[in-house]
């Protein structure tokens, strides 16, 4: 079973903050990304959240159902 860290967009490091400066798009993939930490995080450029719903407790706060697919466009 792999196991993959979220990711707290309320505090990167400055060098990501600043390669990412000029960034058109930013695309989160995952579950725990993409749904479960920043589904609602709010970036200066478009992005797209993408992951697959894998925790009942997530499913039922989503209205949704587990392993339903999740895609989501945010424009800046």
């Amino acid at each position: 079973m792999e196991s993959y860290q979220v990711i707290d967009l309320s505090s990167v490091a400055p060098e990501l903050a600043f390669m990412a400066n000029d960034a058109d798009l930013v695309v989160l993939e995952g579950m725990g990304r993409a749904i479960e930490t920043n589904l609602y995080a709010q970036m200066k450029c478009d992005s797209i959240k993408i992951g697959m719903v894998k925790h009942p407790e997530v499913a039922q706060f989503l209205r949704g159902r587990l392993y339903d697919c999740v895609f989501k466009f945010n424009e800046a």
